[in-house]
């Protein structure tokens, strides 16, 4: 799920990538994935990048899991209802 609060905010402070990756002492591609929801931000993460910003962690912050959350549940329903289908037809 793409950080779009916290790109704005980013944006906003004329701050690139690069420098962000740079002051959490990662390289720019790792802050990408990061920014991207490729790969999950740690709280103390979200804090020096408030941090940096000056802004509270609150302005910038968005959930990880929330939509993928929402993903998985709706293809284990349709997984679950496709066995269904295919148990009746054996039956």
């Amino acid at each position: 799920m793409k950080k779009e609060k916290l790109i704005i905010a980013r944006k906003a402070k004329k701050i690139s990538q690069n420098d962000i990756a740079i002051y959490l002492k990662i390289s720019q591609t790792q802050y990408q994935k990061r920014e991207s929801g490729k790969i999950k931000m740690t709280d103390l993460e979200w804090q020096r990048i408030s941090n940096l910003l000056d802004v509270g962690v609150g302005e910038i912050y968005e959930e990880y899991i929330e939509q993928n959350t929402i993903d998985l549940k709706e293809e284990i329903q349709i997984l679950r209802e496709k066995i269904n289908i295919l148990e009746q037809k054996l039956a």
